[in-house]
């Protein structure tokens, strides 16, 4: 499950805005806490996701209305990115997401 902060509901609007964008409902409805992942199989399709989440935040030149005013949108992704971190481990899957980090390191060189 993942604890948002209630002091920051843009993380959360920046998590489901890009999810949505890839089309990724496993990963949008983890996002949403209406997934409870129960296996390493799908943890680790949840961590590629999530990863492939990060790469499309941060390469978005669209400037999409939501970003508006955001004067650092790195930090924002950068506490998500550790928000989804923390959950997967906490849910036992930091092979799954080592997995993923590993590959989209692979991918990205």
């Amino acid at each position: 499950m993942i604890n948002f902060p209630e002091n920051t509901p843009l993380m959360r609007q920046i998590a489901s805005h890009y999810a949505a964008q890839l089309d990724k409902p496993l990963l949008q409805d983890f996002l949403a806490n209406n997934l409870s992942i129960t296996c390493p199989a799908q943890a680790l399709i949840v961590c590629n996701q999530f990863q492939q989440l990060i790469d499309l935040a941060m390469l978005d030149n669209s400037n999409p209305a939501l970003l508006n005013g955001i004067s650092n949108v790195e930090n924002v992704l950068f506490s998500l990115f550790n928000l989804v971190y923390e959950a997967m481990l906490t849910l036992g899957f930091e092979e799954q997401w080592q997995q993923a980090s590993d590959r989209a390191r692979l991918e990205s060189s």
